[in-house]
């Protein structure tokens, strides 16, 4: 209780939940209200009730802190997690304004970024149908012409252009009723998994289950610097060009592209599209940005600005479906695996792309690697046999 009167003084909005051995909810307070959990049951599911502490619980580190997690539409918490006798407290301390803006500002720049694939998605999608709409209309003024010089077959050709009609109209309506069903999941999934939805017709995939994929993590180091001391346009520009160069890479080797994080990414392999190598497309994808990185960095330096760029790659099983609330669904990944590769990412230095052994092992043939050692890893109970792949054993042959 000490600890929860010292964050109440320090003026930002606290709840607290406390969660037995067998995450069941038996006690909450604080301003449950501010994060939309004031309908909390006591003797529930913690989970259920909560989601955000899915995949977090039970607890295998304490005390804990998760940063920055938005628990509600405009509310963004950070997670205290601590073990007593009874069980495990979870207080929710609501950050500050300016870690908060700093958030929003990343969050504007990604949504940017969305709006402009989306804008020019549509485009694509209502050139093609126009252009069907003139070819058909052009078809339709031949039928017409047609029938002035027929009038011997009026009727059967009446009847031949009602029925081209009536095609026409159910072709426009289909592909109209398509390009609103793929900007509505493109809302919250990512494309390669909304083309996949809108090409099979079956949503089921969005339900929970679990597969084996290598999980991919990596962000800008020395982006917070570079935020702090650049103007805002810079920051935006130096996000779009980040964005453009690597998201055609996920794309190109068949990646889905989890969620943006700020300057960082979670891409994932081997779902919701399957593949029989996912660590290897995780480790060549990861050569590719880290290359893309580089040529941005030395324009950047030119400007006075250093950044760099980590990677983290790890390999097992995760829990995969819909994640969220009404009106903002996430499709991801929940699992120790995606929790490993994001701290391998957070430990990279420049230019290190680190991952597991079990990564190691499945790329050992084309890769060439360093062995960093045992590293203990946060959140984590043991410390994992971590190497570097420096670089494609292709990229060191003499030219």
């Amino acid at each position: 209780m000490d600890r929860l009167q010292a964050l109440t003084l320090a003026g930002r909005a606290v709840a607290f939940l406390y969660v037995d051995d067998a995450l069941v909810l038996i006690d909450a307070g604080g301003q449950l209200e501010a994060y939309g959990l004031a309908a909390l049951r006591l003797g529930a599911p913690a989970v259920e009730q909560a989601v955000f502490l899915e995949g977090f619980l039970p607890l295998i580190e304490t005390p804990y802190l998760l940063p920055s997690v938005e628990i509600a539409r405009g509310r963004a918490a950070d997670l205290h997690f601590w073990r007593d006798e009874g069980g495990v407290w979870v207080v929710l301390l609501e950050v500050t304004s300016e870690r908060d803006a700093a958030r929003r500002m990343q969050q504007k720049a990604y949504d940017m970024t969305l709006l402009q694939e989306r804008e020019a998605m549509l485009n694509r999608r209502l050139e093609a149908a126009n252009a069907a709409l003139l070819a058909a209309q052009r078809e339709l003024e031949a039928s017409r012409d047609a029938l002035l010089r027929a009038h011997t077959a009026l009727e059967a050709q009446s009847a031949e252009l009602a029925r081209w009609n009536k095609t026409l109209e159910e072709r426009v309506a289909a592909q109209v009723s398509e390009i609103e069903r793929i900007n509505r999941l493109k809302r919250f999934l990512a494309p390669s998994l909304a083309e996949l939805i809108v090409s099979t017709g079956d949503e089921s995939i969005l339900q929970s289950h679990r597969r084996d994929i290598a999980a991919l993590f990596c962000d800008v180091r020395g982006f917070t610097a570079f935020a702090e001391n650049a103007e805002p346009e810079e920051v935006v520009e130096l996000l779009r060009d980040y964005h453009a160069a690597l998201v055609p890479l996920i794309q190109s080797f068949e990646g889905t592209l989890d969620r943006f994080v700020g300057d960082g990414m979670m891409v994932i392999f081997n779902d919701p599209l399957p593949c029989l190598n996912p660590a290897e497309r995780a480790v060549r994808l990861a050569v590719a940005m880290r290359d893309a990185v580089a040529a941005l960095a030395v324009l950047w330096r030119k400007r006075g600005h250093q950044i760099g760029f980590g990677i983290g790659i790890a390999q097992g099983f995760a829990t995969m479906g819909q994640i969220g609330f009404e009106g903002r669904f996430d499709y991801s990944a929940i699992g120790t695996v995606v929790n490993t590769a994001a701290r391998l990412s957070d430990v990279a230095s420049d230019r290190q792309i680190l991952v597991t052994s079990r990564v190691a092992t499945a790329v050992g043939d084309f890769v060439e690697l360093t062995e960093i050692g045992m590293l203990a890893i946060k959140g984590l109970s043991r410390p994992l046999a971590v190497s570097n792949v420096v670089a494609l054993k292709s990229e060191l042959l003499p030219q």
